[in-house]
């Protein structure tokens, strides 16, 4: 049980250190702590094709125009391919399609 609590407090101080890096690079990026369906559906969509991974979206930033970060929890199917938290940038193209552009392991 303190080895989760442990985790899950790394976790979102590393959480937080990867917002503060993401503002400083771009000054309008707007956290949001909650992730909305509309998110969701979004990132979904992105990941449309991606087999043998679960991204569980934690946290979202993004700058209001069509930019999205996600910070997810990361299952596996296959034991090889171990990522624990990902950051995972989506663009919303001009016919309101997301696109994925990477996939990004945070350590």
């Amino acid at each position: 049980m303190i080895d989760k609590q442990l985790t899950k407090y790394n976790d979102n101080i590393f959480i937080e250190r990867m917002f503060d890096i993401m503002i400083k690079e771009n000054e309008e990026l707007e956290i949001m702590r909650k992730v909305t369906s509309k998110e969701k559906k979004i990132l979904k969509r992105a990941l449309d094709g991606i087999k043998g991974w679960n991204f569980n979206p934690i946290e979202v930033v993004t700058n209001g125009i069509g930019d999205y970060y996600f910070i997810c929890k990361v299952r596996t199917i296959i034991e090889n391919l171990q990522m624990k938290m990902a950051r995972i940038y989506i663009k919303i193209q001009d016919d309101n399609k997301p696109r994925l552009l990477s996939i990004e392991e945070i350590v």
